[in-house]
């Protein structure tokens, strides 16, 4: 699987995950809800850290750039681009 996590995306994951992880401290006396909230948070760090979206995949979606096969980088570094 292609990442298609972009570098913006996976910050606000990472602020997202903070949130959720914060939340279920804060509402520690309702269980379920506390779990729900940190496994959210578990989810948003593992997608920002691997940059892979399981959910993007199957919606088609990427924030990601697109990759560059090697060959077109070594031509725009001849170009000078």
């Amino acid at each position: 699987m292609e990442n298609n996590v972009g570098t913006f995306d996976a910050a606000a994951r990472w602020v997202l995950a903070a949130t959720f992880f914060f939340s279920s401290i804060a509402v520690n006396d309702h269980a379920a809800i506390s779990l729900t909230l940190a496994a959210l948070a578990v989810v948003m760090i593992g997608t920002a850290l691997t940059r892979k979206c399981p959910l993007y995949t199957v919606l088609g979606m990427r924030t990601a750039s697109a990759p560059v096969s090697p060959r077109r980088y070594a031509e725009s570094i001849k170009a000078g681009r």
